[in-house]
């Protein structure tokens, strides 16, 4: 139990040093495209950019700050619980994402509904579900040579469900039940193989359902469905969250 519990935490670290990492380098890249005048040359144009920007800044802060008095841990912490709009994080992570498509001259996509059937309110943690989503598009970033990345949020009856999908190198049928595993990694991966752990854990904790269709040559998506609670909002519950805290003690190896 001993080995289980320093492996858990030296995979929690590791992870947490991932994200940071890639949230600070995203960072610095967003600064140095706005520098060079990529999004206009008035605060106007170059507004949006840069109020991601202070928000994933803010994000990445926050995340430190949430693990420096804690063991790093993956699991949920009811204290980081609360309501927000899923329909602005996922905006935000959009728009910090924008540069490094740029970068690789991709294309990415930001496609909502008119309308929500109800609303788009998520109880969660924050940090960690823009940690999931922004591991999701920068991998589909990474591994898409050219094309496009789109990033969906759309109502699948009463639930709330968000698609990322890419025209990337796709992934081997046979190679999909090992993607969310701490550390594994495809022939083809240049990464750590944390990033797809990080998005496994979170879903898992928070209740959600998160599927990965994908073809090789062609591309892959992967689908996130939050579940419509109580006539209220999508994500946690009182149920959901013991259940969750539970993990803590259970993280899949």
């Amino acid at each position: 139990m001993t080995n289980y519990s320093t492996l858990n935490k030296k995979l929690c670290l590791a992870a947490l040093s991932h994200d940071v990492y890639n949230s600070l380098t995203g960072i610095n890249l967003s600064l140095n495209q706005v520098i060079d005048g990529w999004y206009g040359n008035n605060l106007s144009e170059i507004k949006p950019l840069l109020r991601a920007i202070r928000e994933a800044t803010d994000r990445v802060t926050q995340l430190i700050e949430s693990q420096r008095n804690n063991q790093p841990q993956l699991s949920i912490n009811p204290e980081l619980i609360n309501g927000f709009s899923m329909l602005y994080l996922l905006q935000q992570i959009y728009l910090e994402s924008l540069p490094k498509a740029k970068e690789r001259s991709l294309t990415l996509h930001y496609e909502t509904s008119p309308a929500y059937l109800h609303g788009t309110l998520v109880v969660g943690n924050t940090i960690d579900m823009g940690r999931m989503l922004g591991n999701l598009i920068q991998n589909a970033i990474k591994y898409t040579h050219s094309g496009d990345i789109f990033v969906r949020l759309f109502n699948v009856g009463d639930d709330l469900a968000i698609e990322i999908e890419d025209t990337g190198i796709g992934i081997e049928k046979e190679q999909i039940p090992n993607i969310f595993l701490p550390l594994w990694r495809s022939p083809d991966s240049s990464g750590e193989g944390l990033g797809l752990y990080v998005v496994m854990m979170v879903a898992k904790a928070h209740g959600l359902k998160l599927t990965v269709e994908s073809v090789v040559g062609s591309g892959t998506k992967f689908t996130i469905i939050f579940p419509y609670q109580n006539e209220s909002h999508y994500g946690l519950t009182d149920t959901t969250l013991s259940k969750a805290q539970r993990l803590k003690d259970a993280l899949s190896i």
